[in-house]
């Protein structure tokens, strides 16, 4: 039996979590936007943006792991914000008219509040709409008449502001309800990933990003004051996790694709199938050959397209395969030096150099060895006339145009 912990912070640990997990999620929409802006916590707001020193959001989050809290009109959560809100709009009062005021919260957010009130536009239906005059007519009158000693001094800084500087002040305010919870925005942050990460790589876009982020809010939070992270450096590690990713793995398309009836009946004149059948290829091996073939020029072209490859990667791959294929030409042609062009024995030896293609040859194209890549290339390479199998190759087929 696990006993209770009266003494236990996990609750207050999970709502600054929270805070620094949100700011990320709610930074990425920043990215590829504007890049001077600057996010922080615990500087001007829990969370708060702000471009050249002037806010352009603040935010509180409130965090339940039990989501059956509500935002009622008592609501010490609700108070507290306003609190904080009221105290910095008694200061300045411009905030209102330059500022999105946004209290993010697990909780529900019962109708016919005065949070309910303040939701985003958004969030109504037809018929309804965001209504600040009445909220702050029920805030008065809760602030008024409430006897709640933990609250007195956020009632009274909102009842420090005369009527019109509340209503200003609500004006900025929504109230976001039934936000995720601290275990949930990891699904959130990810979506945002999908813009940026590799195909079907967000969530490991998602880890590398988070590892990099909790170090570097936590050094924010030791300045005095706190400092801030620029945008700008949370898109230069998008753009490293990119670049990262797209290095360590390619996304595989075609390795179970077939050619169509037609496509297949084109090959017949290329020359990667002229030189298959000057060594005496079998049709079983040309009809293989023309699948490779097909596979491999479409999953090139794909990765060229979507710029899944860096420039030059391809044709260093390309170099590859030749390296490799010219010592074994070679010996090919010095044991059948003296060979008539259209012998037996140099078809045979032909069959045999294209054969280690066929089961033996798999080179990385980055981390990828499928084989059809390796042999679909080979004969790309053999239809430009740059490989061949006959020892005469370069005679009989030429060079392409």
């Amino acid at each position: 039996m696990t006993a209770k912990n009266n003494f236990g912070a996990g609750p207050s640990a999970a709502g600054y979590l929270y805070q620094a997990r949100m700011a990320l999620a709610l930074s990425l929409p920043y990215v590829n936007k504007d890049s001077n802006v600057e996010v922080s916590l615990e500087r001007l707001d829990d969370v708060a943006f702000e471009l050249d020193g002037a806010p352009l959001e603040l935010l509180q989050t409130k965090h339940h792991i039990n989501r059956v809290a509500n935002l009622t009109d008592s609501s010490p959560d609700l108070w507290k914000t306003l609190r904080v809100w009221a105290e910095a709009v008694e200061n300045d009062p411009s905030i209102p008219a330059r500022t999105r005021l946004a209290l993010i919260t697990t909780a529900e957010v019962p109708e016919g509040s005065a949070a309910g009130m303040l939701l985003p536009s958004s969030a109504y239906g037809a018929g309804k709409k965001r209504d600040p005059k009445s909220a702050a007519t029920l805030l008065t009158e809760i602030a008024n008449a409430s006897a709640n000693k933990e609250l007195k001094a956020a009632f009274a800084a909102f009842l420090n502001l005369i009527p019109e500087m509340r209503a200003s002040l609500l004006s900025a305010v929504e109230v976001l309800g039934r936000q995720q919870k601290l275990s949930d925005l990891g699904a959130e942050i990810e979506e945002h990933l999908r813009l940026f990460a590799p195909k079907g790589k967000a969530a490991q876009a998602r880890e590398m990003l988070e590892g990099w982020w909790w170090p570097r809010i936590c050094s924010a939070l030791v300045c005095d004051p706190p400092g801030a992270v620029a945008i700008g450096e949370i898109e230069a590690k998008l753009d490293d996790i990119r670049e990262m990713l797209k290095r360590e793995s390619l996304a595989i398309d075609f390795e179970h694709a077939d050619p169509s009836d037609e496509e297949t009946a084109s090959y017949d004149g290329f020359r990667f199938i002229q030189q298959l059948k000057a060594v005496g290829a079998t049709e079983a091996r040309m009809h293989w050959a023309k699948r490779d073939y097909y596979r491999a020029y479409a999953q090139r072209s794909k990765w060229t397209r979507e710029h899944a490859v860096f420039d030059g990667e391809i044709a260093r791959f390309e170099s590859r395969l030749i390296e490799e294929w010219e010592p074994r030409f070679g010996v090919m042609c010095d044991s059948n030096a003296k060979a008539p062009s259209d012998c037996a024995t140099l078809r045979e030896a032909g069959q045999t150099l294209y054969h280690w293609v066929e089961t033996d040859a798999r080179f990385p194209f980055r981390t990828a060895t499928h084989r059809f890549l390796n042999v679909g290339s080979y004969h790309i390479l053999a239809d430009d006339v740059r490989v061949g199998w006959h020892r005469d190759f370069a005679t009989l087929f030429g060079k392409k145009d």
